[in-house]
């Protein structure tokens, strides 16, 4: 049997058999029966290394570090991903934490407190889950309710129904394709109805029915699947059939009704029916004398000023509202205002994204309020049951002086341009804002000169003056080709030709 004495060099364990014996602490001299004395190193044992012991204050602080990340992601108000960034965080602290158990002789401990941590973690995320399947839930009601209310109306605004459809998709995939197949069925449906009310409204005489179903068409063609030539020739069968007599008693009776919408904040009635009576004051453009079309034109530039002014005033009492009381009360004024009056949807955007702003400014200097509290905490002594508080502390303070530091150089850069140069950059700036501007309304300009253009040219067949619309299909050939759709071009010249050929071996 060994036994053990003690030497100068320390514990001696003495062996009759060639065994080696693990023992703990400082090297020690290990006798085999041939009376040699071998140095070990105690820390490895079997050619394998044995954990070093974890302190038990070490695990309770670590563990502690992840409470404090979840604890303080659920104090901030709103700050749903930071909480994400919480629990993520915590994951890495509890993976941490298994690795170092592995073969440490405090492995129960440890695990005991990581499952203790996991439990929490998988109670956040429970909860985190529920909280983002009740926004949704609710960003997803607040969808239904408008979207049913325009697509049941008798002529439904389409781009309206297209942007909540839109909106449907970054929310809920499954409700978006119920809001799709809806409105593909809604579509079919309506182009047929308003058709065959234009067509009925034409043959009754029913010119103003006929006006509003067409003025209808054009505002949603690209909606209802429209094409140019169709809308054309529709058009073109009113067109042949309206006298001046009729369109002046029209405009004028309308002007007075928009007057009395736009007072009244009828802003959706008010502006279908402008769009109305401009197209018909453009149709009569060549009828009328210049002075009458001229008084016309103008007090229709008047009328869409006035709705745009009535809008905009409504616009800046919500963007002061925002400013002097906040998102909420700034939310309800759209709510209860803007969209119940009908102010223009791209206005109605805009304050949308305002309000928005807002309220992520509110949640920056929020999360700026963290970060400052965090930078201000001194750092402890780095030892091993402090270490992960301090990375803590150190990352905070380091993401503050790097944004600092961006902005010192970003100062810096900025003092560097005199200040001509500056101004030559602002009027290269804006000279290229209109210059592009100037493009856009010159080609916006060119297409409606040659949809106008192709009604006309409708117009002139629909009479069987075929002369004459070969005539200005030709001297506008070139034209059209270039500010036209293909499909409607080709629609157009192969319908001139085969019109022109007949006529001409009639004429023979």
């Amino acid at each position: 049997m060994p036994y053990i004495g003690e030497g100068t060099k320390g514990w001696f364990f003495f062996l009759k058999h060639d065994i080696v014996l693990p023992t703990m602490g400082l090297p020690r001299y290990v006798f085999l029966k041939a009376g040699f004395a071998i140095p070990v190193i105690l820390l490895f044992a079997a050619g394998a290394p044995a954990q070093q012991y974890t302190s038990q204050t070490y695990i309770d602080t670590t563990i502690q570090q992840a409470y404090f990340r979840l604890n303080a992601a659920t104090d901030v108000s709103g700050m749903g991903m930071k909480m994400e960034d919480a629990i993520s965080s915590a994951k890495q602290i509890a993976n941490r934490l298994k690795n170092i158990a592995k073969g440490n002789p405090n492995e129960k401990y440890i695990l005991w407190k990581v499952g203790e941590l996991e439990s929490q973690i998988y109670l956040e995320e429970s909860g985190l889950l529920l909280e983002k399947n009740q926004k949704r839930q609710k960003l997803v009601n607040d969808l239904v309710a408008p979207f049913n209310a325009e697509i049941g109306a008798r002529r439904p605004d389409f781009s309206r129904l297209a942007d909540i459809h839109n909106k449907a998709m970054s929310v809920d995939r499954a409700k978006a394709f119920n809001f799709g197949t809806a409105l593909e069925d809604r579509k079919k449906s309506i182009l047929k109805d308003v058709v065959a009310s234009f067509e009925k409204a034409l043959t009754e005489g029913d010119f103003d029915l006929a006006w509003q179903e067409l003025v209808y068409l054009k505002n949603n063609k690209d909606y209802l699947g429209v094409s140019l030539t169709n809308y054309s020739q529709l058009a073109a069968k009113i067109q042949s059939k309206i006298t001046l007599g009729n369109e002046r008693e029209f405009i004028l009776r309308n002007a007075d009704i928009i007057e009395v919408l736009i007072a009244n904040r009828c802003f959706v009635d008010a502006r279908n029916a402008l769009c109305v009576v401009e197209d018909r004051v453009d149709n009569i453009k060549t009828m009328a004398r210049k002075v009458e079309w001229d008084k016309f034109y103008f007090r229709n530039k008047h009328l869409r000023e006035a709705l745009e002014r009535k809008e905009d005033s409504l616009v800046k009492v919500n963007l002061s509202i925002l400013k002097d009381q906040g998102v909420v009360a700034a939310s309800d004024y759209l709510e209860n205002v803007l969209k119940k009056y009908g102010v223009l949807q791209e206005k109605v955007g805009k304050m949308d994204f305002a309000i928005l702003e807002k309220a992520m400014e509110y949640r920056k200097l929020q999360d700026t309020a963290v970060v400052k509290q965090l930078a201000s905490i001194g750092t402890p002594a780095t030892d091993d049951s402090s270490s992960l508080f301090s990375d803590l502390v150190g990352a905070a303070k380091k993401k503050a002086q790097e944004k600092a530091d961006s902005a010192k150089l970003a100062q810096d850069g900025n003092v560097r341009h005199t200040s001509a140069e500056e101004l030559r950059l602002n009027n290269m700036r804006v000279s290229q804002e209109l210059k592009q501007k100037r493009d856009e309304e010159v080609l916006k300009d060119n297409k409606m000169k040659a949809n106008k253009l192709i009604i006309d040219i409708y117009v002139l067949l629909d009479l069987k003056q075929t002369q004459k619309a070969y005539d200005e299909y030709t001297d506008h050939q070139a034209f059209l080709a270039r500010h036209v759709y293909t499909a409607s071009f080709v629609a157009l010249d192969s319908t001139v030709n085969a019109e022109y050929a007949a006529f001409k071996k009639k004429k023979k």
